[in-house]
C-alpha cells in the first residue's frame, strides 16, 4: 500500500469519527445500521441531538465513546429538580430511540417551559448499530451474559453496605453511571423514564422502582395511557423473571439496574459512601414488540414523552 493510499484510507474512516467526538453530526453513508426493521440511520439520531443544541436550551457531551460512536448525554441548561429520559439501553429495542427521534420539539418544549431534563437519547450506539441487545453480545443468554451499559451493581450497596460487585461490567457502564451520578447533584431527578420493548413479551407492563412503588401515581398514569390506546398490558400475573405484575406494574425490585441507581438514595463512588441521585418517581416502560410493526411501538413511546408535563406534575413534591 502507497503511503497516499494510506493517508486516504485514514481519511475516510477518521473524519466521521473526529466528526462526532466534538459533537457534529457523523457524516452520512459511513456507518452501516441495522435497516431490516426500518430504524432510522444512526446518523439520523445523531443529527437530532445536534438540532436540538443547536436551538440554545441544552448542551450536550460526550459519556463514552464506543468503537468509534459516541455516547452523548443533553442536558439543558436550567439546571434543577428535573426529568430524565433514556433510551437505548438494549440496541435490538429501537423503538425507543426512534420515539426520541420523533419527539425532539416535544423535549425542546419542555426546555422552553423551563423544566430541567437530562436527556440520554442513545445509551448503546454500537447495539443499535448492529441489532444487539449489548455492545457485546447479541442475545440475552443465562450461559453467556453479555454485559448491559446500565449494569450498575458496582456503585449499588449490597445487604452488607458494600457494593455488590468489585468494579463495573465494563467501560461503558463505568463511564454512564458515573455520569448518572454526576448530573443528579445538578438535575436531581424527579421522573425518570427509561424506555424499553421487548419481543419475547405478549403484553407490556412497567417497573416503578422510585420510592412509592406501585402507588406512583405517574406510573399508574402510564399504564391508563397505555390501555387507552389498547396496547396490550399484563395487569396482572409473573414475568419471565418471576417478579409479581399488579396493575400493570412491578416493584421492590433488586436487579443491578440503571433505573435503581437512579432511584437509590446512596451509592458507593470511589470506595466512599456518598448520597444517591434519589429519583421520586422512577419508571421503566417495557412494552411488546411482538408481532407489532416498529411505527406502532414507536407511536406508544411518543405517546408516554408527550405525557412527561403531566408525569412531572404527579412526581412533584
Amino acid at each position: 500500500m502507497t503511503p497516499s493510499l494510506r493517508r486516504v484510507i485514514r481519511a475516510v474512516v477518521l473524519v466521521p469519527v473526529a466528526a462526532w467526538l466534538v459533537g457534529r453530526a457523523p457524516l452520512a453513508g459511513q456507518v452501516e445500521t441495522y435497516a431490516a426493521d426500518g430504524r432510522a440511520p444512526i446518523e439520523e439520531l445523531y443529527r437530532s441531538m445536534d438540532r436540538l443544541v443547536a436551538g440554545g436550551k441544552w448542551v450536550m457531551e460526550t459519556v463514552h465513546v464506543d468503537s468509534g460512536l459516541p455516547i452523548k448525554v443533553l442536558a439543558t441548561k436550567r439546571k434543577g429538580p428535573a426529568v430524565w429520559v433514556l433510551a437505548g439501553i438494549h440496541g435490538e429495542e429501537p423503538a425507543p430511540p426512534n420515539a426520541v427521534l420523533r419527539s425532539r420539539d416535544q423535549l425542546d418544549r419542555l426546555a422552553g417551559q423551563g423544566i430541567p431534563v437530562v436527556l440520554f437519547p442513545l445509551c448503546n450506539p454500537v447495539g443499535y448499530s448492529k441489532n444487539w441487545r449489548y455492545p457485546d453480545a447479541e442475545k440475552y443468554s443465562e450461559r453467556t451474559p453479555g454485559h448491559s451499559v446500565g449494569d450498575s451493581d458496582h456503585l449499588l450497596l449490597s445487604k452488607e453496605g458494600n457494593p455488590r460487585v468489585p468494579k463495573a461490567t465494563s467501560a461503558q457502564a463505568d463511564a454512564l453511571t458515573r455520569k448518572v451520578i454526576a448530573l443528579a447533584a445538578r438535575y436531581p431527578p424527579v421522573l425518570s423514564l427509561d424506555l424499553h420493548e421487548d419481543d419475547s413479551l405478549e403484553k407490556g407492563y412497567l417497573y416503578s422502582q422510585g420510592p412509592k412503588g406501585r402507588q406512583d401515581r405517574a406510573a399508574r398514569a402510564v399504564v391508563e395511557k397505555m390501555v387507552e390506546l389498547k396496547y396490550p398490558v399484563l395487569l396482572s400475573g409473573k414475568t419471565r423473571f418471576d417478579e409479581s405484575v399488579v396493575d400493570g406494574i412491578i416493584s421492590d425490585v433488586s436487579d443491578g439496574s440503571i433505573d435503581e441507581l437512579i432511584a437509590s438514595t446512596q451509592a458507593i463512588v470511589g470506595g466512599k459512601l456518598r448520597k444517591g441521585p434519589s429519583g421520586k418517581s422512577v419508571i421503566v416502560v417495557e412494552t411488546s414488540s411482538k408481532g407489532m410493526p416498529l411505527p406502532d411501538r414507536v407511536r406508544v413511546h411518543a405517546e408516554v414523552i408527550k405525557m412527561i408535563p403531566e408525569l412531572f406534575r404527579l412526581a412533584s413534591p
